[in-house]
């Protein structure tokens, strides 16, 4: 009997023992969102032992002493200059803040184009919260109680003062202080306030107390009201905004941090589960966010900065909340979302300028704090794989001078472990960015100076913060991007909405002057282009390393005016290592009676010069102004296409005869640059010059200049005889290498270009074919027979066999060459 009481015993304690051990192991001490109290001691050895860790912590100090310095002088003085609206504040009792507002025409709007005066009272909280923020680094890593007092004095009068304010009721958007735009007020304000309170909580835990300027003392802190502000910063992420964009990954960080906040576990579990798994009709989760990422490189759905944001923000959050909960191993379940963050690096042109499409800029650069998160939490998950790809990642951009560590995070999250390899990054020829419709070429010189390299892209597709762009192209020579797109300055403007977003801002074709997107993201949907065909494919060498090629279908059947079905093939050619052109074909044809097509190329430059001397221009200001004053609802109603803030325009005659021009830019830094035109003259053609507006992020002084312009228009259908456009580009120290530049016909129909080139070491014949996908060209007199779509034989000075290059195709005949091609229907060989 007593072996049984004995054992019942062992058993209780046995059980009291797991038990005490369960709450022990949850009972978190703060702080713990960003680091531990445990990890202080390693990151006190960082600053003592290396530099950067050193210079952080002393730019961080230099700061945060500063403000402490002031406080301590007069606390009520220092707090009093937060933006309390006092006229609405009760006797003994903290006002309410300032709200902060945006109005348009007497209407409310979200903050983007809030003016200086509007953004006061926002800036002066983002100021002093960031303050408090750092005074609350500065507690921890030093452990001076005056920190302590100045931060949570900050927090105490923000959590007294808010609280006076009544929560928006309209879930679209609306917030807190900033009633029209919580998405910012979370981005700004939100996320700060978990982050002071976790840092400054041990403080106030031991009795320490913040100074209150109503009563001019020093009081206790009300943890609960605290409490209660963070609880509302998550509902605002939780149950307002807008799910399928990015907007959901922005907001996080506000979501997580507030959730961390909350003193009572089960609450904390609560609101951190609309992190990680659950969804509302304001919030997607990471469940549902990861679906962006479902292979390995797959990327965020939307322009640069925007997908490169993203990918970062979710890195940096999986980080965060596995180093709370190590058990949940965020890193190995979500890998692909750090696979994607190098992905941006490859989509640039030899000068490293980004690719631009949409919204997006020309100058994002990677996320290179992110890829030492990625680093961080690859060790943490035991993951060699992904250890070993940033490492020297995150190696090349500091030995490359892109990056230095400078934010306190990287003092509790970074380390000098990865290793000294330093990565190399080799661009393949070819790529893919697939939710944009993008297939770029790329063709590096042997000289190894990027004026010497070509490169193109041809793209276009729906998404957030995508355009209605059609088929666009760039092209880059002479070490810049030459052959632009227009970007974006400041949303909601009319510039922004009404040319921008627009088909006129790109290289592109304008169908019936009406080709509109409709429907999707802010009325702004277009079909993606459809990649047909290209050589090299994505990945692989290539046949020759002097040609490429890509072609593209679009279908513009937004609105009912257009009903037009487009064919692009995109040719990239070099004829020597420091020369080469490109070969533009844009086919277009509509349903509708009475069909016309406007192709557009912009150019940054001086002016568009015309050398073609029977081809006379005249003034037709009114020629896109049918639109002008077309309707406009912000981001629902256009004034499609566009081109009414096209100025300058000059007209030319019905012109059947080919042309030459030249687009000239002698303002660089670098030295004057060219871009010469080839067009093959075609019946039904009228070609006019206007200067675009500024394309944003160009090199200086073209970035506030107007872009010189050509619209070259085709009355009719533009498809058995399309636009055929060659491009040259060169600066002040060469000249042209291109001669001539002929068609090739059969019966009647373009199929191809006889382009002449003497370049700096030899004449060269090119017969460039173009056609449909499976067409045939046959020319007896020239010896020509070729079944495919792209091919370029090339002559020596002699005429006798210098290349034949077959980018897609089943059999070439030139002469006595007979090729019949394998599967992957590609050759080339030099003779």
């Amino acid at each position: 009997m007593k072996f049984k009481y004995l054992t019942l015993n062992i058993r209780f304690i046995v059980i009291l023992m797991l038990i005490t051990f369960k709450m022990s192991s949850q009972t978190k001490e703060r702080p713990f969102i960003l680091v531990t109290a445990e990890e202080r001691n390693q990151v006190l050895e960082k600053i003592e032992t290396q530099d950067w860790a050193k210079d952080i912590f002393k730019e961080l100090k230099g700061k945060a002493d500063v403000q402490v310095k002031s406080f301590i002088k007069n606390p009520k003085t220092y707090l009093e200059k937060l933006p309390f609206n006092w006229s609405e504040g009760q006797k003994n009792s903290f006002p309410p803040f300032y709200k902060t507002y945006h109005v348009e025409n007497g209407v409310q709007k979200n903050l983007d184009n809030a003016t200086d005066a509007e953004k006061k009272n926002m800036e002066l909280l983002i100021k002093y919260l960031q303050v408090a923020l750092d005074c609350g680094m500065m507690y921890y890593l030093t452990q001076d109680e005056k920190y302590a007092y100045v931060a949570s004095s900050i927090l105490y009068a923000f959590t007294k003062s808010v609280q006076k304010s009544q929560l928006s009721d309209w879930h679209g958007r609306g917030g807190w202080l900033f009633p029209y735009d919580g998405f910012r007020e979370v981005r700004v304000l939100g996320y700060k306030v978990p982050l002071i309170y976790d840092f400054t909580a041990p403080y106030l835990k031991d009795g320490g107390q913040p100074f209150d300027i109503i009563k001019n003392k020093k009081v206790d802190f009300p943890i609960n009201e605290l409490q209660n502000v963070c609880r509302t910063y998550a509902d605002i992420t939780i149950n307002y905004g807008q799910t399928g964009s990015n907007h959901s990954v922005l907001e996080s960080p506000s979501l997580v941090y507030n959730a961390l906040a909350m003193d009572d576990e089960k609450e904390r579990e609560t609101l951190l589960s609309y992190f990680l798994t659950e969804n509302t009709e304001n919030q997607d989760g990471l469940n549902v966010m990861y679906k962006k990422y479902k292979n390995k490189g797959d990327i965020w759905p939307e322009t640069s900065q925007y997908l490169n944001h993203s990918t970062a923000i979710l890195a940096k959050l999986l980080l965060v909340v596995n180093k709370y909960n190590p058990s949940l191993e965020l890193g190995k379940k979500y890998q692909n979302i750090l696979f994607a963050l190098p992905r941006l690096d490859y989509f640039v042109f030899p000068n490293n300028e980004i690719v631009r499409w949409g919204d997006g800029h020309r100058r994002a650069h990677a996320p290179y704090e992110a890829y030492e998160n990625a680093y961080v939490l690859s060790k943490m998950d035991n993951l060699p794989g992904l250890e070993d790809k940033f490492a020297p990642l995150i190696k090349r951009a500091m030995t490359k001078g892109k990056y230095r560590r400078k934010n306190p995070e990287a003092l509790f999250w970074y380390k000098d472990d990865s290793s000294q390899e330093v990565a190399k990054i080799d661009l393949p020829r070819t790529d893919r960015v697939y939710h944009a419709g993008i297939v770029l070429q790329r063709n590096f010189s042997s000289t190894n100076d990027p004026k010497d390299g070509l490169m193109c892209f041809v793209g276009g597709a729906h998404m957030v913060h995508g355009h209605a762009e059609g088929m666009n192209i760039e092209l880059y020579g002479e070490g810049q991007v030459l052959g632009v797109d227009h970007g974006r300055d400041r949303y909601g403007k009319d510039l922004h909405e009404n040319y921008s977003r627009l088909f006129a801002a790109h290289n592109t074709v304008i169908v019936n002057g009406s080709s509109q997107g409709e429907d999707g993201w802010v009325n702004l949907g277009i079909n993606t282009v459809q990649f047909i065909s290209m050589e090299p494919k994505v990945g692989e060498d290539g046949v020759s390393p002097y040609h490429s090629f890509s072609q593209t279908s679009f279908e513009d059947d937004k609105g009912n005016k257009a009903e037009a079905s487009q064919e692009r093939t995109l040719a990239l050619i070099r004829t020597s290592p420091t020369t080469g052109y490109y070969v533009d074909v844009f086919r277009s044809k509509s349903k509708l009676p009475n069909e016309y097509h406007d192709y557009l190329y912009h150019n940054i430059g001086d002016k568009l010069v015309f050398e073609t001397k029977d081809l006379n221009f005249k003034k037709t200001p009114k020629r896109y102004m049918a639109n002008a004053n077309g309707k406009w609802r912000h981001n629902k109603v256009y004034r499609n296409p566009g081109w009414h803030f096209f100025k300058n325009v000059k007209s030319s005659q019905a012109y059947d005869k080919d042309v030459k021009a030249t687009f000239t830019t002698k303002k660089l830094s670098t030295g004057s640059v060219f871009m010469q035109l080839h067009i093959p003259g075609f019946e039904n053609r009228e070609y006019t010059k206007v200067k675009a507006p500024i394309t944003f992020e160009s090199p200086k002084p073209y970035d506030n200049m107007p872009t010189p312009t050509l619209v070259i228009r085709n009355k009719g259908k533009a498809w058995e005889n399309p636009f055929v456009v060659v491009f040259e580009p060169f600066n002040e120290s060469e000249t042209a290498t291109i001669q001539s530049v002929e068609k090739l016909e059969g019966n009647g129909l373009y199929k191809g270009l006889k382009i002449i080139s003497n370049t700096p070491t030899e004449k060269l014949i090119q017969y460039v074919i173009t056609q449909s996908k499976n067409d045939i060209f046959q020319d007896e007199a020239l010896g020509i027979y070729f079944k495919g779509t792209f091919a370029v034989i090339s002559l020596n000075e002699n005429k006798s066999l210098y290349s034949i290059y077959i980018g897609e195709g089943d059999k070439l005949i030139y002469k006595n060459e007979i090729i019949q091609t394998d599967a992957s229907k590609t050759y080339y060989k030099a003779y």
